[in-house]
């Protein structure tokens, strides 16, 4: 298999990065700003972290501080501060090399998101740029960028869906400087709007995914990944059951941050226990072959620990069924004349979005960075452990997850749920990665 270059912009614990690594792409540079996303990803990838402050500092002679090695140059800081001339050196003193074939980046997408406010002049409307500022530097084929689907609604300008168009517009216009500028795959929101579970993931998350491919080419070849998995398809699709299968059972305040397990997938295939879709996707989330963690034991599960939940609060989840939320289940409470229960163990504020049951027999709905306030595992009364939601976004098993069980979400800090929660699904990554080297072949 060819390999492929490509730089890895707002990376977050490397969801993309893990994906595209499957499919043979190396991640060249790498930049982000959360101090122990930064560690997640570089523990798991075995990257090298630099410094945007010293890069900053020896800008001009970097290699008096970069070490000449295939490791990926893993920047922490500020992608605003990321200059291109910084970039062009990094890959030509670090890696002998003046271009990458793919500039990737999923921007924060607070400022698009139907949860958050949606200020038409948030400055976080603009990340994205960034993306093709840097494609544009290095001269790269192709750039791939990543938001939520509340992109396509966000107005700019006054007008609803006004943000997107901008998008279209900044891809396709020419670079004054380099006279390029990146052709669209697509425009329809059917191509590129995309279904998590629909290429074997255990969870139903939509996300966006704009693909340009460099104008001194006279297309762009790159065409969407075929949805394999669902009703009417090659593969039924992966369930929340088969994501947590072989996990050890642990209840409310169980759980160590190293426990042993037995994954017997290849004999519960041959006697039919489970589907070809899960012993497909077990095959990937077992697979040590990209593991860049030194510390990663087979047969070992990380992070499976669950947080102890007061009795008023595992009494609640325990009123909670499969498919119910907070509100959902107070409602059918009340109707079934149970007010005094609601008063004793539910909140007086409630959230329809929190403490919702996750389906054993589906794909779960979104994971997000609120994940662990949002869901409920389908058996036991507690919240999900981080590596039942590392297994609903396809994480492999030897994944490194850096940081504190629980932090408030404004804190810098970025606790385990919030950095899985933020990453784009692996499964979903690596679909897109598998047609992008399609579409490179095709260039070559």
């Amino acid at each position: 298999m060819k390999e492929y270059t490509y730089i890895d912009l707002f990376s977050g614990p490397g969801g993309l990065c893990t994906g595209f690594i499957s499919e043979g792409f190396i991640p060249r540079i790498a930049v982000e700003w959360s101090d122990t996303t930064v560690i997640t990803y570089a523990k798991s990838h075995n990257a090298e972290i630099y410094e945007l402050k010293t890069l900053l500092d020896n800008l001009g002679h970097l290699e008096d501080v970069l070490v000449k090695n295939k490791r990926t140059c893993l920047i922490h800081g500020d992608i605003n501060q990321v200059s291109n001339n910084m970039i062009c050196e990094i890959l030509k003193k670090k890696f002998g090399e003046n271009t990458v074939d793919v500039v990737t980046g999923g921007a924060p997408c607070e400022s698009f998101s139907m949860a958050g406010k949606r200020l038409e002049d948030d400055d976080r409307n603009d990340l994205f740029s960034n993306i093709l500022r840097i494609a544009h530097a290095v001269q790269a084929k192709f750039t791939l960028f990543e938001n939520v689907p509340g992109l396509l609604t966000k107005k700019r300008d006054g007008k609803k869906g006004g943000q997107i168009e901008y998008v279209f517009h900044e891809f396709e216009r020419v670079n004054p400087e380099t006279g390029v500028f990146y052709r669209l795959a697509s425009k329809n929101i059917s191509d590129f709007k995309c279904v998590a579970a629909d290429y074997g993931t255990p969870q139903k998350r939509e996300r966006i995914f704009i693909v340009g491919c460099s104008s001194k080419y006279s297309r762009n070849p790159f065409v969407y990944p075929e949805k394999t998995h669902g009703p009417g398809r090659k593969y039924d699709y992966v369930t929340v059951e088969d994501a947590f299968r072989y996990l050890p059972i642990i209840k409310s305040g169980e759980g160590y941050e190293m426990m042993p397990y037995t994954p017997n997938y290849e004999e519960d295939y041959i006697n039919g226990i489970i589907t070809e879709a899960a012993y497909n996707y077990y095959r990937f989330i077992f697979d040590p072959t990209h593991c860049g963690n030194a510390g990663y034991s087979p047969n070992v599960v990380t992070f499976h620990k669950a947080l102890n939940h007061n009795p008023k609060m595992v009494r609640r989840l325990h009123e909670i069924r499969p498919g119910e939320g907070m509100q959902s289940a107070v409602e059918r409470l009340i109707a079934e004349g149970k007010e005094d229960l609601v008063k004793e163990v539910f909140p007086k504020k409630i959230y329809s979005s929190r403490n919702r049951r996750l389906r054993l027999n589906e794909p779960s709905y979104t994971v997000t960075s609120h994940c662990l306030d949002e869901m409920i595992h389908p058996i036991y009364d507690r919240q999900p452990t981080p590596r039942e939601v590392a297994r609903l976004q396809a994480f492999p098993d030897w994944y490194y997850i850096n940081g504190p069980y629980v932090k408030f979400h404004s804190d810098p800090e970025q606790d385990k749920y919030e950095q899985v929660g933020d990453a784009i699904p692996v499964l979903m990554a690596k679909a897109l990665a598998k047609s992008m080297r399609k579409a490179l072949d095709i260039l070559k």
